[in-house]
């Protein structure tokens, strides 16, 4: 897949592109020109070069919404329709159109022969016209064919390759999977570096669905009053209930009262005596430490330090300064320490009267609850007596059936544990087969790592490490190092400057174009301001890589420079580019020298 020609409906806004990669094997040079050097109104940096990148990417037929720039800038667009001419890996042709104004429509045109100016033709010359961007993607992935990215499309891996300034920060996650999860992009450029993408995928989904069973446990856990453990409880709760039901039922068939009320006299006696006399003996008590809290408040400190002198004084016997001041800082202790213990009993009282009025209301409910069987054992109404065992039947048949209730809803809940036991085994498995296949890196995986080793050592002058590990969470990471020649150890920081990273990241998307040079790939690459801040001698060493890729590889590197940043030779004399590898010429000059021939937006 490879880049042919960018072209519009507006010729005199917007001048065609041709890439070279096609016929020949020359660098694609996007070139901006400082014109007027000492203007301090013109600027280099805003004629185009990065919206090219975004406009190669509308038109391969990206999703796009209100903030990209031809929506953003609606009035100066809507006119248009671009048209981009794709060379497929088996050598023929695909041309998209794509308009501003219906840019969620599409169509496309498959042919033999490329340079073919489509802009002009009749509808019916397409293929396939106006379809949705959806299927207008389904059709293009099906031209290109890109196998060894199955089973992925080629949208997928697309902007790997089209690195504008903000995909520069990262040398694996480029700026469209920033903010999404991991399993959005891992599993792809596992496959791509030669592991098995499945069973990276494998572990992140395992590890999605665990997720989202225990938030649907927790749910489910919320509408139950019961945990997993009490589980046994509940059901022998339930068995008592059930032979309490039953029994009352036989009862109330027979009209027999004599169980019924044994069962009372058991109630009365065990219960509800035994709880009045046990909350009787704690008022009691409550009312007994009450007492004795208010009256250790009406004590104070008796101490009077007058006093004290007045005895002295009488007794003519001489007292040292130091030692009144000793008793005055005793007099001041006390008082703090009086003050915190009245606090301190305040509190206890207040407590204590709580909880006295509590047991009050308690033993007030159980003096009912003894009334109430006292008053039904003594009660020889059996009209009434029957009423109440029926009574007692329907309160023993609600709390059944509300514990039946419950074990119902708990029953769901252990179920969701067991499946979520049960996908965390097989998490654990996966885990450990991702794990084996770390270790063990393929022949893919190694070839990429030599090659991304290799132009590091030539570009950089350092050790380039490529490899891959294994986070705390059991997924697969990617790992560059860079560290000082002869060195072991050492790592070196000069990859965590801006421009060595973004160095380090154009060398590794081309040692993995190096390896795919001869399968159904990308073999293209757009390296938005790749020259911007290096040393001169490493500008030299990169456009060196480039067209070494180019030339031996057959890959199509394209790359967007300002003159400021041209290599220079060890005289420091400009090193220009030459003609035929420059294929879009950009200057401050105006509106003429722009991407687009308009007023700056």
């Amino acid at each position: 897949m490879k880049l042919s020609r960018i072209y519009s409906n507006q010729m005199r806004l917007f001048t065609p592109i041709a890439f070279n990669g096609i016929r020949e094997t020359n660098i694609s040079v996007v070139f901006a020109r400082i014109t007027k050097p000492k203007d301090p109104t013109k600027d280099s940096h805003n004629l185009g070069k990065t919206t090219l990148v975004h406009l190669i990417d509308y038109l391969l037929l990206k999703n796009i919404d209100k903030e990209h720039i031809f929506l953003k800038h609606s009035e100066l667009f809507t006119k248009f329709v671009f048209y981009l001419e794709l060379q497929t890996p088996t050598g023929d042709y695909v041309t998209i159109r794509r308009g501003v104004a219906n840019n969620t429509r599409a169509s496309l045109k498959r042919h033999s022969d490329g340079i073919i100016d489509l802009s002009t033709q009749a509808n019916q010359v397409w293929d396939h016209e106006d379809v949705t961007i959806e299927k207008a993607r389904q059709l293009l992935d099906g031209y290109l064919d890109l196998s060894a990215i199955k089973p992925w499309d080629y949208r997928k891996g697309v902007s790997y390759f089209l690195r504008a300034q903000a995909d520069y920060r990262d040398y694996f996650q480029i700026e469209k999977f920033m903010k999404g999860r991991d399993v959005e992009w891992k599993p792809y450029l596992s496959q791509i570096v030669g592991l098995d993408a499945s069973v990276v995928e494998r572990k992140y989904l395992l590890d999605e669905e665990i997720t989202a069973l225990e938030e649907r446990r927790a749910e489910r856990q919320a509408e139950v009053q019961f945990r997993e453990e009490d589980y046994t409880k509940l059901q022998a709760r339930i068995a008592i209930r059930q032979r309490e039901v039953e029994r009352t039922g036989q009862l109330l068939d027979r009209f027999d009262f004599r169980e019924e009320e044994e069962r009372i006299n058991r109630t009365l006696v065990q219960r509800v005596e035994s709880r009045t006399a046990e909350i009787n003996s704690t008022i009691y008590e409550t009312d007994y430490d009450l007492e004795e809290l208010r009256g250790a408040l009406k004590t104070g400190f008796a101490f009077k330090l007058e006093t004290v002198k007045q005895i002295f004084e009488e007794t003519k016997t001489y007292v040292p300064e130091k030692l009144l001041k000793d008793y005055e800082s005793l007099v001041d202790f006390n008082k703090k320490l009086t003050q915190e213990r009245n606090t301190l009993i305040r509190r206890q009282i207040r407590e204590l009267e709580i909880r006295r009025e509590q047991l009050s209301k308690e033993a007030e409910g159980l003096n009912q609850e003894r009334v109430r069987l006292t008053s039904l054992l003594g009660d020889v109404d059996t009209f009434r007596k029957f009423k109440g065992l029926q009574k007692a039947h329907a309160d023993q048949q609600g709390e059944l059936h509300y514990l039946v209730a419950q074990c119902e809803s708990l029953e769901k809940v252990l179920e969701i544990s067991r499946e979520i036991r049960e996908r965390q085994r097989e998490r654990d498995e996966a885990a450990a087969k991702l794990k084996d296949t770390v270790q063990e890196p393929t022949a893919r995986t190694k070839t990429i790592q030599i090659e991304f080793n290799d132009l590091v050592r030539r570009v950089l002058d350092l050790n380039g490490e490529f490899y891959l590990a294994i986070n705390q969470s059991g997924n697969v990471e990617f790992k560059v190092e860079t560290k000082l020649p002869g060195s072991r150890r050492e790592a070196s920081s000069q990859s965590e400057g801006t421009s060595y990273k973004k160095v380090l990241c154009a060398l590794f998307d081309l040692a993995i174009l190096r390896t795919y040079c001869r399968e159904a790939f990308y073999h293209f690459v757009y390296h938005d301001g790749i020259l911007e801040g290096l040393d001169v001698r490493k500008r030299r060493l990169v456009l060196q890589v480039l067209r070494e890729t180019a030339l031996k590889y057959g890959v199509q590197c394209i790359i967007s420079v300002i003159d400021s940043d041209l290599p220079r030779s060890e005289d420091d004399e400009r090193i220009p580019f030459p003609e035929s590898e420059i294929v879009l010429d950009l200057n401050d000059s105006g509106p003429t020298g722009r991407l687009f021939r308009m007023r700056e937006f």
